[in-house]
C-alpha cells in the first residue's frame, strides 16, 4: 500500500534564519514542512516599527469615526463649519416615467426614487410628464427623516366634452360609473331620464308634470336607484332598476306616508323605509314588505344589520344616541336639549337626524340649524358644516360648508383643511389616494390635500359634479346658458 507524502512549502519574512525544516508524523500520514527564509529589501528598525504602529493606531481611531458618522448620515457643513446629521427622500408616483427635478437638476432614476444622505434645507421639487399638469412643491428634508412623497396621480390637461346638450337641472351618477340619471326640462314641465355610458342612449323614466327637484339615491353594490322629491313625507318614492329601466316600482302609490328611506349595504337590492308606525325592508326583487320594528324614535339609520336610533329622555332632558343588535338595545352618547318647553319641561325637537353611521361613528344633522355633530362613544364634535360624503377606498370623511372644508377619520379630532371667503360648492374624490375636486363658485379645482398642491381644472360655473373613478372621469353641469348641458372631463 503506498502511503500518501504531502509537501507544504511556507514563505517565512519575519522568523528569523536558521530555522530547520519540520517534519509531523501522524502514523500513516506525514507532513512535511519546509521554511525557506525571505527577508525584506529594507530592515525595519525598531523605532521605525513603533511609529508604523502609532501611526496605524492613529488612523484607525481617526478614520472610523469618520466611517461610522458617513454611514449614519452625517456630513460636514464646510460652509457653516457644523457637522449635521442628514435625510432623505423617497419618490413614487403615477405615471412611473414622469420626470422628476430637484432645485433644477433632473434626477435620472426611473421611479422608485431613493435618495438619501441629502442636507436638511428646503428643495424645490418638479414632477412633469407630457400631457399631465405640473406637479410643484416645495419640501423640507430634516435630520433623520425621510421625506415621501408617493401616493400621487398626476392629473391630465384635457378640455372638457359635451356628453348631453340639453338643458339638465340635477343629475346623478351610478357607483359603477355607467349610468347617469338625469332631470331636465321639457315644454312646462320636467323628465327624468337615464343615460347608459356603454350603450350611449337615454331613456325617459316618467314625466313631471312641474319643475320640483328630485334627489337621486343609488344603491352601491348593485344599479338601483331611488327617485324622490325632497320632502317628509314622501308625494314620490320610484324605485328604478338601471339595467331594465322600464320596469319601476312606485312605493308611495299605495302608501303615501312614507318618512325616510335607505339602501342596504347589500348585493341583492334591499331598501328599508319608515312609516311614523313601523320600519320596513323591502325587496324590490320579490316585492315583500318586512316589518323590521315598530318605529319610536326621532329618527334612524342602518348599519350592517344594526339599527341606530335617536330618542328623547324626559327625565335627563337629553336625546340619547342608541344602537339595537339582535334586538338588544344599548345606549352610545347623548346631546343635551337646547329647546325645553318651560311649561312642560319637556324636550321640543330640534330637528336632529342621523345621517351616518359607520364603524362605531355616527354622524347628525341639525336641520333647524347650519351645524352637525360627530359622535362617539366618547367624544362629541360639532362643526358648523351642512353637506358631507366618505370616500369609497377608506373611512375618510369630508364635511364642508360654503366656507370651512372639514376631515374626519376615526379615533383622531376632526381637521380643518380649508378655509376660504370663496364659496365651496361640491367635493368629490378623484382617485383612491384621496386627491380631490373641489368645485368652487366658478372654478374647479384638483386638489392634493397632503401636500397642499392644486390645480385648476375648470374655469366655469358648474354644478352636480360626479367622478367615475375608475376610469377618472368627470361628470358636471355647465350653468352657463351657452353651454348647457352634461358635460365630461378625462383626468
Amino acid at each position: 500500500m503506498t502511503i500518501p507524502h504531502f509537501l507544504v512549502s511556507i514563505k517565512y519574512i519575519i522568523k528569523p534564519a536558521g530555522s530547520q525544516n519540520r517534519t509531523l508524523d501522524f502514523g500513516l500520514w506525514t507532513l512535511d514542512f519546509r521554511f525557506r527564509m525571505v527577508y525584506p529589501g529594507t530592515k525595519f528598525t525598531r523605532p521605525i516599527r513603533v511609529a508604523m504602529l502609532f501611526f496605524f493606531i492613529t488612523a484607525f481611531f481617526v478614520i472610523s469615526p469618520i466611517i461610522i458618522m458617513y454611514t449614519a448620515g452625517y456630513r460636514y457643513d464646510w460652509q457653516n463649519g457644523l457637522l449635521k446629521e442628514t435625510g432623505a427622500i423617497s419618490i413614487d408616483i403615477e405615471p412611473k416615467n414622469a420626470i422628476v427635478y430637484l432645485n433644477g437638476i433632473k434626477l435620472q432614476d426611473k421611479m422608485p426614487i431613493r435618495l438619501n444622505n441629502i442636507a436638511p434645507a428646503k428643495y424645490n421639487l418638479r414632477i412633469i410628464a407630457a400631457g399631465y399638469f405640473d406637479w410643484l412643491k416645495e419640501i423640507e428634508v430634516k435630520n433623520k427623516q425621510t421625506n415621501y412623497i408617493k401616493e400621487i396621480t398626476l392629473i391630465k390637461k384635457n378640455k372638457p366634452q359635451i356628453l348631453l346638450n340639453e338643458k339638465v337641472k340635477t343629475m346623478s351618477l351610478s357607483y359603477d360609473g355607467r349610468f347617469i340619471i338625469y332631470q331636465k326640462e321639457k315644454n312646462n314641465g320636467n323628465e327624468i331620464l337615464l343615460w347608459d355610458n356603454n350603450g350611449k342612449k337615454s331613456t325617459a323614466l316618467f314625466g313631471l308634470s312641474n319643475v320640483e327637484p328630485v334627489a337621486i339615491n343609488w344603491a352601491e353594490k348593485n344599479n338601483y336607484a331611488v327617485i324622490s322629491d325632497l320632502a317628509s313625507p314622501h308625494a314620490r318614492l320610484i324605485i328604478v332598476d338601471a339595467n331594465n329601466p322600464l320596469k319601476q316600482i312606485n312605493l308611495t302609490k299605495n302608501n303615501s306616508a312614507i318618512k325616510k328611506f335607505q339602501w342596504e349595504n347589500s348585493a341583492e337590492p334591499q331598501l328599508y323605509y319608515s312609516t311614523e308606525q313601523n320600519i320596513f325592508l323591502y325587496s324590490p326583487i320579490t316585492d315583500k314588505h318586512q316589518l323590521m320594528i315598530k318605529n319610536k324614535y326621532l329618527d334612524w339609520r342602518m348599519e350592517n344589520g344594526q339599527l341606530w336610533t335617536i330618542q328623547t329622555d324626559s327625565t335627563t332632558k337629553q336625546y340619547q344616541i342608541t344602537k339595537d343588535t339582535l334586538g338588544f338595545n344599548s345606549y352610545f352618547n347623548n346631546l343635551n336639549s337646547t329647546n325645553i318647553n318651560l311649561a312642560t319641561g319637556q324636550i321640543e325637537k330640534e330637528g336632529w337626524q342621523i345621517l351616518e353611521a359607520r364603524k362605531g361613528v355616527v354622524l347628525l344633522k341639525n336641520n333647524k340649524k347650519s351645524e352637525m355633530m360627530l359622535l362617539t362613544e366618547t367624544n362629541k364634535h360639532r362643526l358648523a358644516t351642512e353637506k358631507f360624503l366618505i370616500s369609497k377606498y377608506n373611512d375618510w370623511w369630508l364635511l364642508w360648508s360654503l366656507w370651512e372644508l372639514w376631515t374626519y377619520s376615526a379615533n383622531e379630532e376632526p381637521y380643518l383643511l380649508n378655509r376660504s371667503g370663496e364659496h365651496l360648492q361640491e367635493i368629490a374624490p378623484l382617485d383612491k389616494y384621496n386627491t380631490l375636486a373641489l368645485a368652487w363658485a366658478d372654478k374647479t379645482a384638483a386638489s392634493f390635500p397632503y401636500y397642499l398642491v392644486s390645480h385648476d381644472l375648470l374655469n366655469e360655473k358648474i354644478k352636480n359634479i360626479a367622478v367615475d373613478t375608475e376610469n377618472k372621469i368627470l361628470y358636471f353641469i355647465n350653468q352657463d346658458e351657452n353651454k348647457a348641458g352634461i358635460w365630461k372631463l378625462n383626468y
